[in-house]
Formats: structure tokens, sequence, C-alpha cells
């Protein structure tokens, strides 16, 4: 396929360089013309950054070139599922729910031009509707709507499916999920589609909050837990409120995997949550044996230096 040329030949890796400067690299000329290198194309699979960069991309095909489109979904339900999280059930209008690889996302499209990331909280067969799980920022554009304004039978528009964070199936390593907050809405995804398919490898889901409140739907992986003998459910409270009497683990939740796991060089992790989070637990994975083709994650960020007028995030992941 053109996109795994690697060497400057087919075009297909073109982004436009937004903050920073880059070491352009080899290419040749017909992928990135001088005009198009004026303008702030870069090749990314050539350039190497020589400073924190940014950088936009806008992918026609994702993986296993499934193509990016616009849909619009009706909203069937809403359920509140925590002080600060909704679910929202969305109906595509006039097709189906498009083909997705388990742990991916949608942009949701908004009026004002801006877009929106949430992950697919349900697998790749459930064929009649979309779960998306949302949670509250303080100010956010698109969130305070879904809590305060949105309603059952509104519409919303969105593109995808997009990102590369999916469950990887060509491995017999056990799997560790990390999820953070909402990261768990992915983790969903790839646990309810490894259950389908009959995935028998070991899977370990820590789940990090901040206190009891917050673990908001810790009754469904609790039953995942009884019922699959490949999977274990270690939930983290990072400041349980002392009404919580919490008994179970507490701190941040790589160092409850560390320490169930001081060796993980025959796992594979997934991580999603903050950036934060993935920032902070990625290094100390890989001093505790993690190899780098065995770690998968999607962060959540804040990205002030976006010149795009009022892009408040950009997806590693986050969302408002």
């Amino acid at each position: 396929m053109l996109y795994e040329c690697r060497n400057g030949g087919c075009g297909e890796c073109k982004g436009t360089l937004l903050y920073g400067k880059v070491d352009y690299g080899t290419y040749q000329e017909t992928a990135l013309s001088d005009e198009e290198r004026a303008a702030g194309k870069v090749l990314l699979c050539c350039a190497t950054p020589l400073s924190d960069v940014e950088i936009e991309y806008v992918p026609t095909e994702t993986a296993g070139q499934v193509p990016v489109r616009v849909y619009t979904a009706r909203i069937a339900k809403m359920n509140r599922l925590s002080h600060d999280v909704m679910q929202l059930n969305l109906k595509v209008q006039g097709d189906e729910v498009p083909f997705f690889y388990a742990g991916q996302y949608i942009n949701v499209l908004l009026p004002e031009g801006q877009k929106r990331s949430f992950s697919f909280a349900t697998a790749p067969h459930e064929r009649d509707h979309i779960e998306l799980q949302i949670r509250l920022v303080s100010g956010g554009l698109f969130t305070t709507r879904v809590f305060n304004e949105l309603k059952e039978g509104d519409t919303l528009d969105f593109e995808g499916p997009l990102g590369s964070f999916f469950l990887r199936e060509d491995s017999e390593k056990p799997i560790i999920f990390v999820a953070g907050a909402t990261g768990f809405a992915p983790v969903k995804s790839m646990v309810e589609h490894a259950f389908r398919t009959g995935l028998k490898r070991q899977m370990y889901l820590y789940w990090g909050v901040r206190s009891l409140r917050d673990l908001y739907l810790a009754d469904l992986p609790r039953q995942w837990e009884r019922e699959r003998s490949n999977f274990k459910f270690v939930p983290v409270l990072s400041d349980p409120a002392p009404e919580d009497n919490w008994t179970g683990r507490t701190g941040l939740v790589h160092t409850a995997i560390l320490a169930d796991f001081p060796d993980l060089s025959n796992h594979q992790i997934y991580a999603c949550g903050s950036v934060a989070m993935v920032e902070t637990a990625h290094p100390a994975f890989v001093a505790h044996g993690m190899s780098e083709h065995d770690c998968f994650s999607d962060a959540f960020k804040l990205a002030p230096q976006l010149r795009t007028e009022g892009a408040e995030m950009v997806r590693l992941g986050g969302r408002a």
C-alpha cells in the first residue's frame, strides 16, 4: 500500500506544521513541492522534530483502509452514569453503524465548525447503535451542551471511524488495560469485542479514578470478572473520600500495575486516559521490561498553541 513507502515518495503522510521546527529529511520533490513546503506542509515519515511541534493531519482512510465518512445520528437515549459522566446512545440515520475497530473513535461535528472526539464504547458487533461516554468538562463547548441542552431525539453529525488505538489480535501475550476516568470507554469496546470473538488471552483491567463516585460503571467489569476466567478487574482510587470506606487499591494506577507485574516483558499494554497519566506510566513500564512494540495508548491533551481559533483540544485524545 502507498502509505507504507516510508521514504518520502508517495505523499500520503503529508501534514501541516502548525508550530515548531523540523528537519525535513530526504524526500522526493514529487511528493512535496517547494510551494507546499513554503505553505507549511511536511512529510511525516521523513521529518525529524527540532523542537516541540504541533502538526495537523487529516486522514482519508484509517486502519484497514476503512474510509472516513460523515454521518447523521439521532440521540436515542441519554443516561447519566455519574455526577459528571453522560452516556449517549446514537442511532445512525439512513445507514447502519459504520464498520470500526474496537478502540477507535469519532469526531462529533459542531455547528461552529469545531470537532470533539469520543471513543466508541460499543464493540464492533453492536450494529444498531453507538454508545459514547461523555465526561463534563468545566466550560467545555460541547460537554456543557450535553448536560444542559441536548435531549433525546436531537441529531448530531459525526465523522469516522478514526484512530489507530485498537485491539491487536495477532499476539498471544496477556493484555493489561490501563484506563483513567472515561478512558474506560474504548477499553469497554475492546474487552467486549475480545469476548465476542472468543479471545482466550488473559486480560487485566486497572481502572484509575479519584474517588468512588468517579467509578461510574464498576458493576460491569465486576460482572466480566465473575463470568470470565481470563479477565480480572482492579479499580484504583487516587484520593478516596472518607465516606467511601475504601479498602481496595489506592495511589497512582500505574504503580498498582508495577506492584503486581514487576516484569512487563511478556505483556501488551493498552493505556487510555489523560496525557499526564500516559506520560508518567510509559517510562515506568519501559523501565520494567515493556517493549515499545507492545504498548498502545490514547491520551487526552489540551492544545493551547494551536493556531486554529477556538480549537480547544486535539486528539491525542481529549474532549470538551
